[in-house]
């Protein structure tokens, strides 16, 4: 399913997409209305990721304000002003938006989730991607209300790691018992496994990650800016190349493998073949296991025939969601899909069709696709 989550009502749209997904990787139940992505408010170059923080000032009768808000449009603009001219006289963005701001982003200091075109008001679009980084916007006007935005720097590293935990490390549960020599030695050993190229990284995670909030999404925490880890951690984050994977390194929460992985959002395209037994597709597939990969590979071939892959997903691929839009996802990010169909996902360069790949919803065969193709 999608593991996505927003930290601000300013992201009101964040991918309607989002909401609506493939059976098989994420959830059902979306209307073909809401799966029509949203066309970009703004010229920028497709899958671009703008950090900003912002403080929002409602008033009486503005969007989504509540009915119990008394304050003045007039007031309104009054206080943004003033926390504008704050800011530029050196006090600091994120207090202030913690105090002042009425967007649910304030307990973050105003701080959003990377910003895609399309995913927020245009009014709100325009402004984000014309600032550079460090740059604090004039005070501008929204049906929301008043917004003061600030462009943050590039300091975000994509991290996926595994976590071993030892008996008495910060956060352990008590079903943990093993010491903390037995965790370094498991560690190293896992270490060992996930620096053969055959191994999967996504795929250890999940596995063998003992961070319950992480290993589901293939070990993905997320894209960190300094000040959120525990140092150890991120100066080993910060220090890696990318597709570089760390040594061991032990924080208070115990021993971890980190794998710095590159920020991106991508589209796919994708044919899913089920088989008996198979949960959560909404569709009753009898094939047997060998019959489903027999008839994935079939696919394949002709699929690397030069036989149209939208075709080929309209007429053989169970994910029913999908199938009637030529197997096209919503754009996808790191940690919103089960980790083999991710590992895959983002391997591939653009126009490219993977070998099947087996996931537990069945046999998937993916395409990338080129960064303008249509959602």
């Amino acid at each position: 399913m999608w593991r996505i989550g927003t930290r601000t009502g300013i992201r009101r749209r964040v991918g309607i997409a989002a909401e609506c997904a493939l059976a098989a990787v994420l959830v059902l139940g979306c209307s073909k209305k809401q799966q029509e992505a949203p066309q970009p408010a703004v010229s920028a170059p497709v899958g671009e990721q703008v950090r900003v923080r912002h403080i929002l000032v409602r008033y009486r009768g503005a969007e989504g304000a509540p009915p119990t808000l008394q304050r003045s449009k007039t007031s309104a603009d009054s206080l943004i002003h003033s926390l504008a001219d704050r800011v530029r006289r050196g006090d600091d963005f994120g207090n202030l938006a913690r105090a002042f701001s009425d967007d649910p982003s304030h307990d973050e200091g105003g701080e959003i989730q990377p910003l895609v075109p399309g995913e927020t008001p245009p009014e709100f679009e325009r402004v984000a991607f014309a600032l550079k980084p460090g740059d604090l916007s004039k005070v501008f006007e929204s049906p929301m209300g008043f917004h003061l935005v600030q462009r943050l720097g590039v300091g975000l590293v994509g991290i996926e790691h595994i976590l071993i935990r030892y008996r008495g490390a910060e956060t352990a549960p008590d079903s943990i018992r093993r010491t903390r020599t037995e965790a370094l030695a498991l560690a190293e050993s896992i270490l060992a496994l996930v620096r053969q190229p055959q191994t999967s990284f996504p795929v250890a995670a999940a596995a063998w990650s003992e961070d319950e909030l992480s290993a589901p999404r293939g070990g993905y925490v997320g894209e960190v800016p300094r000040g959120r880890m525990v140092k150890p951690f991120e100066n080993v984050a910060f220090a890696l190349e990318e597709n570089a994977i760390s040594g061991i390194v032990e924080t208070p929460f115990g021993f971890h493998i980190l794998k710095r992985v590159k920020i991106e959002t991508i589209r796919v395209q994708h044919i899913l073949i089920a088989q008996g037994g198979t949960r959560g597709l909404g569709v009753k597939a009898t094939r047997t296991e060998q019959e489903a990969l027999k008839r994935a590979l079939d696919v394949l071939f002709r699929a690397r025939k030069g036989e149209s892959f939208d075709d080929l997903a309209r007429e053989f691929s169970d994910d029913q969601l999908t199938a009637s839009r030529g197997g096209r996802m919503p754009r996808i990010s790191r940690g919103q899909t089960v980790p083999e169909f991710e590992e895959v996902a983002f391997g591939l360069a653009p126009g490219q069709v993977s070998d099947v790949v087996r996931t537990e919803f069945g046999f998937h065969i993916i395409r990338r696709s080129s960064e303008s193709a249509t959602p």
